[in-house]
């Protein structure tokens, strides 16, 4: 399936906008993986931003709920704050 995002291009990174070196599933584990890439949950990083500085989003948990957070606001402005629960099990704002 290929990857899409509802909030950015994923050519840039979502935080920098320095070219992207890889796409991140926003909600990750083994069924909001799924979830995120079928639903646009997806954003363009550059390495340093994903998991190579202290403040990536693997490394820094203010940085996976801004991400995370973004894309909610995004979600919820076509779909309802209990449709995004029930797809992804809990709310980020």
């Amino acid at each position: 399936m290929k990857r899409y995002s509802i909030l950015n291009n994923l050519d840039k990174c979502f935080f920098c906008g320095r070219p992207a070196e890889c796409i991140h599933e926003v909600f990750f584990g083994t069924a909001n993986r799924r979830i995120s890439i079928e639903n646009g949950f997806c954003a363009g990083l550059c390495h340093r931003e994903h998991n190579l500085s202290n403040k990536s989003v693997h490394k820094d948990r203010e940085m996976d709920l801004k991400l995370k957070r973004a894309y909610q606001k995004e979600y919820m402005k076509t779909h309802t704050k209990e449709e995004f629960i029930r797809l992804i099990g809990k709310s980020y704002l």
